[in-house]
């Protein structure tokens, strides 16, 4: 085996080998790709630059050039290896063959933290698009007794298991060897892997606050803010006479296990109706899914989030419509140019949507946002 030649120990070349190897390792920690390239700058390299004869430049070039050949380096441009100055070209350099740098200069390889193989695993074995799996990569799921790579083709599992009725801790039962609280926190990781603003299992049965009124009802009306909720209870407008109100947090109205007895918990207003046939009716319909006994609806802010849980719930309620009293003035406010722009509310990072199955949203609501780029909140309205 013919030894190594002596230059490749000299400290200008020592000192460029270990810059190369520390920009990889630091691209490594971040996740980046490692073919990322290295700018030969005064900075970079000073031993270059900084030679004091433009012979010790050339020498040192020459041996950039050698490692070229034996194809531990890629050079741009091009024509920066076909003369013996160029250096003078700024070229950027890119290592083809990390294990034979670490071998040049007795620096063996960097132990990777639990987060960044996580990222491998996450990125060899996870069966998504790429913007999904920088989302899950971000939730490091290490378990003494199981390799990432199983972890990560148990997540592979999870879309089949959306449309069951079950809990959090079920689910990560389901997956994860019997474990329970593997997916505790990590809601968003479940959310990106299904493609849904939020994560569609529940931590504990889904809890609804009931108002029923005590002559009876006639429709169910679903509202997406507690304040508004509150203000619907306590409202004498004729537009919510004969209306149960119910209101659910965000995305949870949504979920499958509201329409079983165990997987949701009632909480009725103790201004309206209490027991006897009013909250039995109720019950019988809500745990009963037929959906043409009562007419329901769905009213909550006028934004695109608002749009998506509705188009949700909509898998639960099937008939289930957008409320034209509450969304009309909200619309109304709208197209006079009123409410507030996206980011006035952090709300950018909301998704547009094109339809939701609802004839009025589709085709008055939606087009409005989009037109407008604006936001109405619930809150400022009161049903009269």
């Amino acid at each position: 085996m013919t030894p190594p030649p002596l230059w490749l120990d000299t400290q200008g070349v020592r000192e460029l080998l270990n810059l190369l190897l520390d920009r990889l390792e630091s691209a490594e920690q971040r996740g980046s790709a490692k073919s990322q390239s290295v700018a030969l700058t005064e900075r970079s390299w000073p031993t270059l630059h900084n030679a004091p004869f433009e012979s010790h430049k050339e020498e040192l070039w020459a041996h950039v050039m050698a490692l070229c050949r034996w194809g531990w380096l890629q050079v741009k441009p091009a024509d920066a290896l076909r003369s013996a100055c160029g250096y003078a070209l700024a070229p950027r350099v890119t290592v083809l063959n990390e294990e034979a740098l670490r071998h040049a200069v007795n620096r063996p390889q960097r132990l990777q933290s639990k987060e960044e193989r996580w990222r491998h695993a996450v990125q060899a074995g996870l069966e998504a698009p790429a913007a999904v799996k920088r989302a899950v990569a971000e939730f490091c799921i290490d378990l003494p007794d199981h390799a990432m790579a199983q972890v990560v083709q148990q997540l592979n599992k999870l879309p089949s298991l959306a449309d069951q009725p079950m809990l959090l801790r079920e689910v990560s039962a389901q997956l994860f060897w019997g474990m329970s609280k593997v997916l505790d926190k990590r809601q968003a990781l479940v959310a990106a892997l299904l493609g849904v603003d939020e994560c569609p299992f529940p931590e504990s049965p889904i809890q609804l606050q009931v108002y029923l009124p005590v002559g009876g009802y006639t429709a169910v009306l679903f509202i997406e803010n507690v304040t508004s909720f509150e203000q619907a209870c306590q409202s004498a407008g004729t537009a919510l006479a004969g209306l149960a109100l119910v209101y659910a947090s965000g995305f949870k109205g949504s979920a499958k296990r509201l329409r079983l007895p165990g997987g949701c918990s009632l909480y009725y207003a103790g201004i309206g109706a209490l027991g006897g046939d009013v909250q039995r009716t109720f019950e019988t319909w809500l745990f009963g899914r037929d959906d043409s006994a009562s007419p329901v609806y769905f009213w909550g802010d006028l934004d695109f989030s608002g749009m998506r849980i509705l188009a949700a719930m909509r898998c639960t309620f099937t008939q289930l419509r957008a409320w034209e009293p509450g969304y009309a003035p909200m619309l109304q406010t709208l197209l006079a140019g009123e409410g507030h722009s996206p980011d006035a509310a952090d709300k950018s990072g909301q998704r547009p949507l094109d339809t939701c199955g609802c004839r009025y949203a589709d085709q008055q609501l939606i087009p409005a946002m989009k037109e407008q780029g604006r936001f109405v909140d619930q809150e400022a309205f009161r049903v009269k």
